[in-house]
């Protein structure tokens, strides 16, 4: 009975022992899930790797600079102006470092840069230029050309100035200018201070050489100084102003039409060309009115006379006045400019013997053909008139100075007055250039 006992505690002791054993060989379970962890990380890694480096190849990282040039944005605090604007520079080039797929779908308007002007008051500043690419395009600005901009700044200012209208051209004296009214006689000048001071009032330039009765018109005010000169740089309002300018006649005073008065006949053969033209066209009198009412609408000139003319000429006439008692207020000398020309021909002169001319001493010359056709061109009546005695050809053989055989252009000369075109068939010669032999005691015997 006593060794039952003993046997069941023999082998609690075993199994107890058994379990301590199997204790000590199992690894903890925070160093297995440690383990775990470690390799996933390096699987991870090892994936995140293979990853880029495939996508990289299929669309590799470029830098590389904008085709494209971006506006430069400035915005200054309110009431501050940027003065400088015509020297400033207003847009950039930006160099960019993207994947190759989005280099190929970029624009301008995907790239914003900017001159920041926060919190500068009046003053000249050099400031660096900031950059930044749309969220949804994956790339980076590297820099921008240029990198900074220098900028002036200047106190906004505003001003009312007064307006006049400046006639720079008068009505013609068969008018009177009755008055010019405005639609409004002050306009708000904005800009700069130290312009807007230069500001004496805005002009609105006018000129009334061709009215005639009253009219309407709208016309941008200028901004002018003390001396008149233009002061840039700054806006007006209104931009434009309506201005009624009030014209009446006079009835003192007459605008009548002048007409040359040619008289004579022009030589046979002779016309008039297309270049006529006299200057002024009209001309204004004064005089009674019941005198003026009675006038014709057109007068002539004093005579011009056509005969014997072969060309053009210029001549200076007075309108001829029908009353005494006209006074004639502008256009008291008229410069006519009559074109004269005739019908063109050509006429033909052949067996125009050649002429030599220059031939050095001791060289003779021998011409093929000797003879040539002339083709002369112009009025007909001087064709009429022009006999073969009177058209001549040469050869100028001065330049020749070794026998030999050249090439020579005749020229052709017409004793004639007038405008003629002349032309020679052939339009080259042959000469032959030989040496003239010298005579001797020897070949005089033989001779004779």
């Amino acid at each position: 009975m006593v060794a039952a006992p003993a046997r069941a505690s023999s082998r609690r002791f075993h199994a107890l022992n058994a379990a301590q054993c199997l204790m000590q060989t199992r690894p903890p379970l925070r160093k297995i899930i440690i383990d775990n962890v470690f390799w996933f990380m390096i699987a991870l890694g090892l994936s995140i790797f293979v990853w880029v480096t495939a996508t990289t190849q299929s669309d590799p990282i470029e830098t590389w600079r904008m085709v494209e040039r971006v506006p430069i944005r400035f915005t200054p605090d309110p009431g501050l102006l940027i003065t400088n604007q015509n020297e400033l520079t207003t847009t950039a080039q930006v160099q960019l470092r993207s994947p190759r797929s989005v280099r190929q779908i970029m624009s301008g308007e995907d790239v914003q840069v900017w001159a920041d002007l926060t919190g500068l008051g009046p003053g000249e500043y050099t400031i660096p230029l900031s950059a930044r690419v749309a969220p949804d395009r994956r790339a980076t600005v590297i820099n921008t050309s240029p990198s900074q901009v220098t900028v002036t700044l200047e106190l906004e200012a505003s001003q009312l100035k007064p307006v006049e209208a400046l006639v720079n051209a008068e009505p013609a004296p068969v008018v009177r200018l009755d008055g010019i009214r405005l639609d409004t006689l002050q306009v708000l000048i904005t800009g700069p201070a130290s312009r807007v001071e230069q500001v004496a009032k805005a002009v609105l330039p006018l000129d009334l050489s061709n009215a005639r009765s009253t009219f309407e018109t709208d016309i941008r005010p200028i901004p002018v100084n003390l001396d008149g000169q233009t002061v840039t740089g700054i806006n007006l309002s209104p931009s434009v102003i309506r201005v009624t300018v009030e014209i009446s006649p006079r009835s003192d005073v007459r605008e009548l039409r002048v007409l040359p008065d040619l008289i004579g006949q022009l030589p046979e053969g002779y016309v008039l060309s297309p270049n006529f033209d006299y200057e002024p066209t009209s001309i204004i009198v004064s005089g009674p009115s019941e005198v003026l009412t009675t006038l014709p609408d057109t007068i002539l000139t004093t005579p011009i006379d056509l005969s014997g003319r072969r060309q053009d000429f210029v001549v200076d006439v007075t309108a001829q006045l029908p009353d005494p008692r006209l006074l004639i207020l502008s256009g008291h000398t008229i410069r006519v400019s009559v074109g004269v020309t005739a019908p063109t021909s050509t006429r033909q002169f052949d067996r125009v013997p050649v002429e030599i001319i220059g031939l050095r001493e001791g060289l003779s010359a021998q011409l093929l053909p000797q003879e040539v056709t002339v083709l002369v061109t112009g009025a007909q009546p001087l064709l009429t008139a022009l006999t073969p005695d009177r058209v001549r050809v040469a050869v100028d053989l001065g330049a020749l100075t070794a026998p030999g055989t050249y090439r020579v252009e005749p020229l052709a000369s017409v004793d004639a007055n007038g405008e003629l075109s002349i032309s020679v068939l052939p339009d080259e010669v042959d000469v032959q250039i030989g040496e003239i032999a010298e005579s001797t005691p020897e070949t005089e015997r033989i001779s004779g």
